[in-house]
């Protein structure tokens, strides 16, 4: 393994655990499918990023997961469902990889708008499917249940791994080379990514602590409402107990007919006492006559009974009393209890000496009844009932005693002034009153009832519970000397739960909220990408433009060239034979025509080359300082010499504010004079022209400088408003040679040619150029300069 891959592999294996910590640690309950879905989005960029390194990082640290899961979370780990999650998130990654493959390759994933669209469909949406299945499954197999609905946990673990996916890989690209943004972009997409995944995972941890606020409470009522009614259904079996131990300890002598009215008239329709019973003390010496007496009371064959291995045979054993149970209420479905000896119960099931003991009621661990099987255990509820005889211990008790079988009897109850006359026993079973509990209005927990008094607890009601992503508490509850386990819990975990609006509100909102925040966020970096590329595309073409404009401007210029110097050659050759004319003293009329087309001719050719050197850019303008006044007076005699040939004159004005000095190049100002003169003569159709010089400074010594040629002549103003117009309504550059080379000229200079026409009629033709104003530093330099050169 290389160097680069071996740190490609520590920091993939670095981010990975990180984030699986962050995860688990981020969520609560804590949960081992919090931590897929994220897991297998950074995966997915690893992957995409540094491929094989980033793959061996995730085989190589996900057992030091699982084992730091196990042993500081105490999370339990499922082997199927650890492997499931593994390929889910190794399949993610590749997966995506190949989705997106085209696209990270050729890096255009950013290059338009259409394209980053399609990546991020196929990067998040789509890819992470296999996540969020796999979590489902993982769901099912972890808890063991496929109750509820799977959909909340489908989409909170696709939301989950496609929000990490569209805010982190596209960072993670960005940073990795990529020069189709600068660094500035770069940092605003970062950032303005970060923050928004930070609100996002704020919004939904509110949104999770909310539900889990609402979960708790819910939870925390039923466990009351439920703690609640057992303790008044236990009371309601006490204060049946205690009534009918008051008949009893009340009355010498209480009959059968008395006792079935009296339990009939305390014994509630709905209550979980399956029967009352009285147990009267019997000695062994009353035994026989107690069974007669019994046996005709009962109108049937009475024997007094113990229970033996879960089974009743006839008391055969010599005790010094008895106490069998003689009134049954309701007596039938219960007969088959009847004579059987209380005392016989075993100590760990309910003492009978502890009852006799206790000033209240006491309560039996859960025991199979005589007529009943396991599956509905029974509760004794007994009370002693005791006669204020103010005697010591009955004769009746201590008669037939052996003195060792004296001294074994109660001596508590030597030292009392009751006498105890027997025993009210509740039959009590709670297997109806719990399930009514459960079905009505508690469907959303289960609880399991255990008597935990002894070492082996005795299970009332119910099955173990599942603690797995439940809200599980215990509850402790006295009941008469017993200790009694409630533990509560709820039916589904915590994703298969009913979720309200608000929660779904936020799962779909927030997702599609944050995927298309995002993706405006990218798509802005896209545009910009995308302009850059046109401007790149625009330029290359202006290039390629202007290359082949250059070569035609060169071509023409070689053309004009060769032309002008073809043309020259006649022209020389016809000047020579004026010459020659002229010497024999032949200057007639048509002699001068021909001097005068000649020089048109040559003026013409000169106007030519001046605009392909114009055109092709090879003539470069100076700025240099001048004697801007004395240039105009010695261009003035000449240009008024020109048009006096022909019978024109022209008037110079020169506004006061344009200084002595300007600094620009003269001679290409003593040719613009020269075609704006021209242009002037061919638009005004008048003898009489005048040429005003103004200047408008700007900032820095800048200033424009305006040459404006206007009628002086009003005589001749109507033909010449018509080439005027003849003039606009066409191109300017294209009515005379003199405008072409007018217009090339200012343009050269940094200025501009205007025609127009003054609401008099008359018309106006100006030309600008840009100058700079000299500095007085300029000016003494430039005479300093210029007095040197005449003393010389």
């Amino acid at each position: 393994m290389t160097q680069l891959n071996l740190q490609r592999f520590f920091n993939a294996s670095l981010l990975y655990f990180t984030l699986c910590l962050c995860a688990l640690w981020a969520t609560s309950p804590v949960a081992f499918i919090n931590v897929v879905a994220p897991a297998a989005a950074l995966v997915s960029g690893l992957i995409i990023l540094w491929g094989t390194a980033a793959f061996i990082a995730v085989l190589v640290t996900s057992p030091i997961i699982a084992w730091c899961f196990q042993s500081y979370f105490d999370v339990n780990l499922d082997v199927a469902a650890t492997l499931i999650a593994l390929l889910a998130i190794i399949l993610q990654g590749f997966w995506t990889k190949q989705l997106t493959y085209k696209f990270v390759i050729s890096k255009k994933w950013l290059k338009s708008r259409r394209s980053l669209f399609f990546f991020l469909l196929r990067l998040g949406p789509l890819a992470s499917t296999i996540s969020a299945t796999a979590v489902v499954v993982i769901a099912i197999l972890d808890n063991r249940v496929m109750q509820g609905s799977l959909l909340y946990t489908f989409l909170t673990s696709w939301s989950a791994s496609v929000l990490f996916s569209v805010f982190f890989i596209p960072l993670f690209l960005l940073n990795k080379g990529n020069k189709q943004l600068n660094a500035s972009k770069k940092l605003f997409v970062t950032i303005t990514s970060t923050l928004a995944a930070l609100a996002v995972f704020l919004l939904f941890k509110a949104s999770y602590i909310e539900q889990s606020r609402e979960r708790l409470d819910k939870f925390v009522q039923q466990k009351r409402t439920i703690e609640r009614q057992i303790k008044q259904e236990i009371s309601d079996v006490v204060s049946q107990v205690n009534s009918l131990a008051a008949l009893f300890k009340a009355s010498k002598a209480v009959s059968l007919a008395e006792f079935t009215l009296f339990s009939e008239s305390i014994l509630k329709e709905n209550s979980s006492v399956s029967a009352l019973e009285w147990a009267p003390v019997v000695t062994s010496v009353n035994r026989t006559v107690f069974e007669e007496q019994a046996s005709r009371t009962l109108n049937q064959s009475f024997m007094i009974k113990e229970r033996i291995n879960g089974q009743l045979f006839v008391s055969k054993q010599e005790k010094p009393y008895f106490a069998p149970l003689y009134y049954i209420y309701p007596n039938k479905r219960n007969n088959a209890a009847l004579g059987l000896d209380v005392f016989s119960n075993a100590k760990e099931t309910l003492s009978m000496e502890a009852v006799t003991d206790s000033d209240g009621i006491v309560a039996s661990a859960p025991l199979a009844l005589v007529q009943d099987d396991f599956s509905r255990p029974g509760v004794l509820f007994s009370a002693a009932v005791l006669s204020y005889a103010k005697m010591n211990v009955a004769p009746a008790l201590t008669s037939g005693l052996n003195k060792t079988a004296e001294k074994k009897l109660n001596l508590k109850q030597r030292n009392k002034t009751e006498d105890l006359k027997g025993f009210v026993i509740a039959v009590v079973q709670f297997n109806d009153f719990f399930l009514k509990l459960a079905q009505e209005g508690h469907t959303d927990v289960n609880f399991f009832v255990q008597d935990i008094t002894s070492y082996e607890p005795h299970v009332l009601f119910g099955q173990a519970l599942l603690y797995d992503n439940r809200h599980v508490e215990s509850i402790i509850l006295e009941v008469f000397s017993r200790q009694w386990r409630i533990d509560i819990g709820e039916q589904a975990p915590w994703f298969a739960q009913n979720k309200n609006w608000q929660a779904w509100t936020v799962l779909i909102g927030g997702t599609f909220g944050a995927f298309i925040f995002q993706l405006l966020i990218l798509m802005m970096a896209a545009y910009s990408s995308e302009l850059s590329q046109k401007v790149e595309l625009k330029t290359r073409a202006l290039i390629l433009a202007k290359e082949k404009s250059e070569q035609k401007s060169l071509a023409k210029t070689n053309f004009l060239q060769t032309l002008n110097n073809e043309l020259r050659i006649p022209l020389q050759v016809i000047e020579a034979f004026i010459e020659q004319l002229k010497q024999k003293g032949i200057n007639n009329k048509q002699v001068t025509g021909i001097v005068h087309s000649g020089k048109n001719i040559v003026q013409l050719l000169d106007t030519m080359m001046d605009l392909s050197e114009i055109e092709s850019g090879t003539i470069k303008v100076k700025s240099e300082p001048f004697d801007f006044y004395g240039f105009l007076n010695r261009i003035e005699p000449m240009l008024k010499a020109n048009n006096a040939r022909s019978g024109k004159s022209i008037f110079f004005l020169i506004n006061k504010g344009v200084p002595h000095y300007i600094n620009g190049d003269e001679l290409r100002m003593q040719k613009l004079l020269y075609v704006l003169t021209q242009s002037a003569q061919q638009l005004f159709a008048t003898d009489a022209l005048r040429l005003t010089i103004k200047l408008h400074e700007h900032k820095s010594h800048s200033a424009s400088l305006f040459f404006i040629y206007s009628h002086q002549d009003e005589a001749t103003a109507g033909d010449s408003d018509e080439k005027i117009k003849q003039a606009l309504a066409q191109s300017f550059s294209s009515y005379s040679t003199s405008m072409a080379m007018l217009k090339e000229v200012c343009q050269l200079l940094q200025g501009n040619v205007n025609l127009g026409m003054l609401s008099s009629g008359g018309g106006v033709l100006s030309a600008s150029i840009r100058v700079t104003i000299t500095t007085a530093e300029q000016q003494n330099t430039h005479q300093a300069l210029f007095f040197d050169e005449h003393i010389e």
